[in-house]
């Protein structure tokens, strides 16, 4: 069944949102439970509600080829293991202010290996909405204290974090565009699930941390693994078989956003920097996703 793009929108604002609170639900478990051990926990529990799903439903799904195959493995690669190996291997040697700096990048680095892989065209509109949206992320995060930014070596990490999940997004778009969301998303996070399990088991010794995290963390992971993976990773492979990679990746702006939102509900308000940013960062996904141009269009009818 074919869905409208409004609701492929609302299904990656969605996944944006519950990404959005991770990193507050991240920031609750930090010191308790290390990196590698609170991933594990994350996917393994978004695993095995696909799995049980898929038991569940008990019907047949697409018949993959060995070409598809390879690239669900490798997109599980690069798209779980790799993203979150490389971004809490960053965080541990790099402030967070530097990391989601660079994270923000990924609505520019999405559109050029869109332009490069599959040949899309960078319009003056997106190319504006991204730079706006730069901007009001770079507000958010900051507040406009451009002074505490520094560089550290674990911004390298994140660099590659960044990649992994521009070329996630991109790659599945270019060899998976045929597989239903729910399989692929089946595939990746099973696929980077037993990974982050066996570099959690040979690093951290995480059968040992568990007994001692208490319930609150438990309840945490829990809620990063149903809503901030499971929901989030399927709302979004579903906005992309029905959007192109780089006008989706300006919803990546949103992170940040939702973040400071869920904050404010908690008691921790803004400054008026940061709500510039937001600002900012909103009218720069109207305009890059062409939103803007569109309703121009629609007002510009002569009324019948």
């Amino acid at each position: 069944m074919q869905v409208r793009e409004p609701w492929l929108w609302l299904m990656a604002m969605t996944c944006i949102f519950f990404w959005g609170g991770n990193f507050n639900a991240a920031e609750a478990l930090a010191g308790e439970v290390t990196a590698l051990t609170a991933a594990a926990e994350r996917f393994l529990i978004a695993a095995i509600i696909l799995l049980a799903l898929r038991l569940v439903q008990n019907k047949r799904e697409s018949a993959l080829n060995q070409h598809q195959i390879g690239w669900l493995v490798a997109l599980g690669v690069i798209g779980v293991f790799g993203f979150n190996y490389a971004f809490f291997l960053g965080l541990q040697q790099t402030s967070a202010l530097n990391g989601a700096l660079i994270m923000a990048a990924s609505p520019l680095v999405t559109n050029i290996l869109s332009a490069w892989l599959l040949n899309t065209r960078i319009t003056l509109l997106s190319a504006l909405g991204i730079a706006i949206g730069l901007a009001g992320v770079s507000l958010v995060i900051t507040g406009n204290e451009w002074q505490n930014l520094r560089i550290a070596p674990g911004d390298l990490y994140m660099v590659l974090a960044c990649l992994c999940m521009c070329s996630f997004t991109v790659l599945s778009k270019k060899h998976a565009p045929q597989v239903p969301p729910l399989q692929l998303t089946r595939w990746t996070i099973v696929v980077g699930t037993v990974l982050l399990c066996l570099f959690a088991v040979l690093i951290e010794q995480p059968l040992q941390q568990l007994p001692t995290i208490s319930l609150k963390s438990h309840l945490l992971l829990i809620y990063m693994g149903v809503f901030g993976t499971f929901v989030a990773y399927a709302c979004w492979m579903k906005a992309l078989q029905g959007i192109a990679p780089g006008r989706l990746s300006l919803c990546f702006n949103f992170v940040p956003v939702f973040t400071l939102l869920i904050g404010l509900a908690m008691g921790h308000y803004p400054n008026a920097a940061q709500l510039l940013g937001m600002l900012l960062v909103i009218s720069g996904v109207l305009l890059g996703s062409g939103f803007i141009r569109r309703r121009a269009a629609v007002m510009r009818q002569p009324v019948s």
